[in-house]
């Protein structure tokens, strides 16, 4: 990255509805969700297949599944296929663009929704408390680390059942030294100016 994660990024429909393999219930783009502030970062790159392999690095996306699970829009093109991403949620990606002279392009996570049970459908919210429940020592651990770390404006609803149900409130200590205020990407499923400048865009609270 070019620098800090940025809290001014588009707003787009984002919820925790997806559940890792280590058991975090994590954020992503839901069409069911309410839209919701994001964050980004810019990224100093030549080109966007450099943007795209970076991200994928680093979220631990499978270079088989960014075709899937990267989304991508560059500036005065049209948009291109590829990212779990509807054209009705790229709206909001594609206008920010527009408005910002200072980016070339923007990349983003574009996972799907999980259940537990590992299907990429969009899970129901007793489900993952069910879930949630369930988990015990560093798993649970992991998991209430992740959404206590969230930043206070990713306020969604299923963050409010977790808050109720477990009491995981938002926790506002600093982060430790070279740690990133957005939360540990989940590991994958097995397998901006004329100098290149693009965005990462990531759900806020990495998503």
């Amino acid at each position: 990255m070019a620098g800090g994660f940025r809290a001014d990024g588009p707003r787009l429909p984002i919820e925790f509805s997806r559940v890792s393999l280590d058991g975090r219930v994590t954020l992503v783009i839901d069409p069911r969700a309410q839209a919701i502030p994001t964050a980004w970062a810019p990224l100093a790159v030549t080109h966007v297949e450099a943007a795209i392999e970076g991200l994928g690095v680093r979220e631990k996306i499978a270079p088989e599944r960014r075709a899937d699970w990267i989304g991508l829009e560059v500036r005065g093109e049209p948009s291109r296929a590829g990212g779990q991403t509807e054209a009705a949620l790229r709206a909001p990606i594609v206008e920010w663009l527009a408005a910002r002279r200072d980016l070339d392009a923007v990349v983003w996570t574009a996972l799907p929704a999980r259940g537990p049970d590992g299907v990429s459908l969009l899970p129901d919210p007793d489900v993952l408390l069910a879930h949630l429940d369930a988990l015990e020592g560093v798993a649970r651990a992991r998991a209430e680390e992740y959404v206590r770390r969230a930043p206070d404006f990713v306020r969604t609803a299923n963050r409010t059942r977790f808050e109720q149900r477990f009491g995981w409130t938002p926790d506002r200590r600093p982060p430790e030294p070279r740690q990133s205020p957005i939360p540990a990407p989940e590991p994958s499923a097995p397998g901006g100016t004329s100098d290149g400048r693009s965005a990462e865009r990531v759900p806020a609270g990495r998503a």
